[in-house]
């Protein structure tokens, strides 16, 4: 009885010691994988465009919008200034573009966040997975309150 006691109890500290360095070795992944000094060093060219998508977000959520058909300033009046019909065709095709771009830069950033997420993280993935097809699913049939009383 005592020895089997004893090799209980060897086990236990063998499982202790080796959870430990489980431990370590899971926070030195989190470190690194949450370290972007190490992640530049990885992937340069994503880091750069990570960054530059989100100097793109950061820009266009903070700039100013003028108001359209009016002045470019107070100080002068509405009859001052004349857009021309070409040049406002321009720049809204350029404003559709550049938003294009943005969402694709906010895309491309999204997905590569899941991505590393993914490998940082185990379970991460077959966990987003689940929750996306929850959401498409309790999204897929939309309850009106007639549904809901039960008088359709």
């Amino acid at each position: 009885m005592d020895e089997k006691s004893d090799q209980i109890e060897r086990e236990i500290q063998l499982e202790r010691g080796q959870l430990g360095s489980n431990l370590n070795e899971l926070q030195s992944r989190v470190e690194e994988a949450t370290d972007w000094r190490v992640q530049f060093q990885k992937k340069p060219m994503l880091m750069m465009g990570v960054a530059l998508g989100g100097g793109l977000l950061l820009a266009s959520m903070t700039r100013k919008r003028r108001r359209r058909g009016g002045s470019y300033s107070d100080e002068r009046s509405a009859t001052e200034y004349h857009p021309r019909r070409g040049t406002e065709l321009q720049k809204n095709a350029a404003l559709e573009t550049f938003d294009s771009i943005k969402g694709a830069m906010i895309g491309v950033a999204a997905n590569t966040f899941k991505d590393w997420l993914g490998e940082a993280i185990p379970g991460f993935r077959d966990q987003f997975q689940k929750t996306a097809q929850e959401k498409r699913s309790s999204s897929a049939i939309p309850k009106t309150a007639s549904a809901v009383a039960g008088t359709d």
